[in-house]
């Protein structure tokens, strides 16, 4: 019934935000360095952070990405949390959280997740 639901407000909104367009290189989103840890431990709290409130949708440790649609807010939005290096013992990793809802303007809409970084951190200390 839930699926059936955010289909229908998907639908209802025109278009839904697809995670295929959140890319890493497109000079959108938010960037942030981490070091101290390694990439087994910021890959654990990347999943903990994008599964908080969403649904992770791509998952992919080896290339260093989440994607993740919004379940709990703006209908039809999407996130993807980027990992670079994903090299285990790096110095210092680049975290680029990115997001997306549908009908998005470059003028006036974000386009990172300040709560997602919030939710990384969190984690990352557990």
């Amino acid at each position: 019934m839930k699926r059936l639901f955010g289909l229908l407000q998907c639908v209802l909104m025109t278009a839904c935000a697809s995670t295929d367009n959140l890319q890493l290189g497109n000079g959108k989103g938010a960037s942030y360095s981490v070091s101290g840890k390694s990439y087994t431990q910021i890959w654990r709290a990347a999943t903990v952070a994008m599964g908080t409130d969403m649904r992770i949708v791509e998952s992919h440790m080896p290339s260093g990405v989440i994607k993740s649609r919004v379940v709990n807010g703006t209908p039809g939005k999407v996130v993807g949390f980027f990992i670079q290096p994903t090299d285990e013992q790096a110095a210092r990793y680049t975290i680029t959280i990115v997001s997306q809802k549908p009908l998005q303007t470059d003028f006036v809409d974000r386009d990172g997740e300040p709560s997602v970084w919030e939710d990384f951190q969190q984690a990352l200390l557990r």
